[in-house]
């Protein structure tokens, strides 16, 4: 695959990442499958843009990873510094069901010592038959009668009759708003894009035996209604997937060249299935199913079956 050799390591167009594995005890290997990624392991998340420290994501020519570039070479071109880098793309291969959980928003973060909370948004890739989310407690629970019954040590089953169960499609997309408690269940990988921080509160863990952290839990729910799922329509151009502070969140499947103009001075690209070529003026790079470009100026993308995400900085 060719990279941007050919624009300066100065100023580039685009940067190509390069995802990082993380195993977890849910993970699977259906995005490894998915993408021809070579790891026998049983991956939970792929952490394909993210400055976070520890969990880097690489750029492909580039002697560093993203973090250095965005405290280097980016300063120069207005991209936020790694620690402000607002936010974070994962897939998340769930073959088991995530933990229960909650993330504080700003506001509990910084009171709990943290840089900033955490508001997530996931878009589903695939989904088994039946397979669904948690998100939100069931009609008539509120978010301390969850907590006390898991204190008072509830049953699996039993945690599961007091959330609110969303099953979910390939293309679904899920707004989940920092305060809110969930959990994927097995059978579903998706895309994620989050704040930077990896601030979770643990409220149940289905019997793995991990810590849980329900005094901090009780700082950061919020009891909401949660909305439903967005099920967009085919569409060649931009449509809106979610509109939020933190960030925002576009797809188009285009079969005819389409733009993308990064016009806060950066944008993340990533390619959910297809192939194609990305074009900045004379410069260009092939682009495959499972890849992540920052951008970094405008440009214009064509191809066979693209599926394409874009984020870009909220409001």
């Amino acid at each position: 695959m060719t990279g941007a050799t050919s624009l300066t390591a100065r100023q580039p167009a685009f940067l190509k990442l390069q995802p990082r594995a993380v195993e977890r005890p849910w993970g699977g290997r259906r995005l490894a499958q998915r993408f021809g990624w070579s790891d026998d392991r049983r991956i939970g998340e792929w952490w394909i843009a993210s400055s976070y420290p520890g969990v880097e994501t690489g750029v492909l020519d580039h002697d560093g990873d993203l973090a250095d570039w965005l405290d280097g070479p980016g300063r120069e071109r207005g991209v936020p510094g790694a620690k402000d880098f607002p936010v974070l793309l994962k897939f998340l291969d769930a073959e088991q069901r995530l933990s229960l959980q909650v993330h504080p928003d700003d506001v509990v973060a910084a009171a709990h010592g943290l840089p900033r909370g955490k508001t997530e948004a996931w878009h589903v890739l695939e989904a088994a038959r039946g397979a669904c989310v948690y998100l939100g407690t069931a009609a008539g629970v509120t978010c301390a009668e969850l907590l006390d019954r898991v204190e008072a040590g509830a049953s699996d089953d039993e945690v599961v009759a007091l959330m609110n169960r969303v099953e979910v499609q390939p293309g679904d997309t899920l707004f989940v708003e920092a305060g809110t408690v969930h959990a994927l269940d097995a059978g579903v990988t998706i895309f994620e894009v989050q704040q930077t921080s990896d601030a979770t509160y643990r409220i149940h863990d289905w019997g793995r035996g991990r810590d849980v952290h329900l005094a901090a839990a009780r700082d950061a729910v919020v009891d909401r209604a949660p909305p439903a799922p967005v099920r967009e329509t085919a569409s060649g151009e931009w449509s809106p997937l979610v509109r939020a502070d933190a960030f925002r969140l576009d797809r188009a499947r285009p079969d005819f060249a389409l733009s993308l103009d990064p016009a806060d001075d950066w944008a993340l690209l990533t390619v959910v299935s297809g192939e194609g070529r990305v074009q900045c003026g004379r410069h260009g790079l092939h682009v495959d199913a499972g890849d992540t470009l920052l951008v970094l100026e405008p440009m214009e993308l064509r191809g066979t079956g693209l599926d394409l995400l874009a984020v870009r900085p909220g409001a």
